[in-house]
């Protein structure tokens, strides 16, 4: 399981993220499960957060593209 802490120190944890070979580069495949008890209109967005969560962890730990761009996710 992955574990965030935002900007505003808010913590977020993702559920599942698999790192898969694509050819000469690597392919984030991220599985995120939500349970919930009632229905939020606003859920693209916060799935939107945890992509960003993790990219900003990506380029902290310097996991670019050969030419220095985001992996892509999945």
């Amino acid at each position: 399981m992955l574990s965030y802490v935002t900007d505003e120190l808010r913590d977020r944890e993702g559920d599942v993220v698999w790192r898969v070979r694509w050819g000469e580069s690597w392919l984030y495949v991220y599985l995120l499960l939500e349970f919930q008890s009632t229905v939020d209109k606003y859920m693209a967005v916060r799935v939107m957060s945890y992509l960003g969560l993790l990219y900003q962890d990506l380029i902290r730990q310097k996991h670019l593209t050969a030419n220095g761009k985001l992996p892509p996710v999945f």
